[in-house]
């Protein structure tokens, strides 16, 4: 697991990752910002495909030029230096994280209020808990340990009817979770399937317990990718990943917060 993703399980996306070990591959034209000259792999990038830079900016590191890079809607922040093009973390020598003041700074802010409107209008959700209980979107895959984890942290509160639940479901993390994610969506009654996957989720393998689907619909398929590419639309790099108001206004988390964040959470609501 991922360690700069705490308690939440990594994201690859089909269709929706920025960048792979060959950026040139992947590219679009695009008006150079900015005066520095782009690292020649990055200008390639941009002259051959679908893939721009949205933005360029001068970092705490002497000769180290920062970009913000597009494709498919998603954005992404890559260094170069010298010529060279690099990607993740920058860290100060005190510790600080460089890279999450940049993004915080530079990347545009996901449209979540968007996100959620495209979830009601053309998501397959499964709705767990009451429909006065205050409600939290919930981006999740069927073998995913913190989907499973946060299943079991709010088990307590959905029961009770102090939350609701809406499930969108997704299929990355393995090469099953697809099919079980089908499984789950195509049930007479998904929200039995959905519980019975996490009654039977086993944390040694990462699988969930319900039997995948050896051939998805396609109507299905259409769903999955329906969900996928609304939770990148909403910045999400991991499950799970959580939509929620707070002061009038959605926000999102990823990761399973614990019972107490979620009793929090719910007693804001109130």
């Amino acid at each position: 697991m991922p360690k700069n993703i705490l308690a939440s399980c990594w994201a690859t996306i089909a269709g929706a990752g920025l960048l792979a070990a060959t950026i040139a591959v992947h590219a679009a034209p695009t008006d150079k910002p900015g005066n520095a000259e782009l690292p020649p792999v990055l200008q390639q990038a941009i002259d051959g495909g679908t893939l721009t830079v949205n933005k360029q900016f001068e970092t705490d590191v002497p000769g180290v030029t920062g970009y913000v890079i597009e494709r498919g809607g998603r954005h992404q922040i890559v260094y170069g230096e010298a010529g060279y093009l690099f990607m993740g973390q920058l860290v100060s020598p005190d510790g600080k994280n460089l890279s999450a003041d940049y993004a915080d700074k530079y990347m545009p802010k996901p449209d979540l209020a968007k996100v959620v409107e495209q979830l009601k209008d053309t998501g397959q959700l499964i709705q767990q808990g009451p429909d006065d209980a205050p409600l939290m979107y919930v981006f999740a895959d069927p073998n995913c340990t913190y989907c499973h984890r946060f299943y079991e942290q709010a088990d307590a509160l959905v029961k009770a009817g102090k939350l609701q639940l809406q499930w969108a479901m997704v299929g990355f993390v393995k090469a099953s979770s697809t099919g079980r994610a089908a499984a789950i969506l195509s049930a007479d009654d998904p929200l039995a399937a959905l519980i019975e996957n996490e009654a039977g989720f086993d944390e040694e393998t990462e699988n969930g317990g319900i039997a995948p689907v050896e051939s998805p619909a396609g109507e299905i398929k259409t769903v999955l990718d329906s969900h996928a590419k609304q939770m990148a639309a909403a910045g999400g790099t991991g499950t799970p990943m959580l939509l929620y108001q707070q002061d009038g206004k959605w926000v999102s988390r990823t990761g399973a917060p614990g019972t107490p964040w979620l009793q929090t959470y719910v007693e804001s609501q109130e």
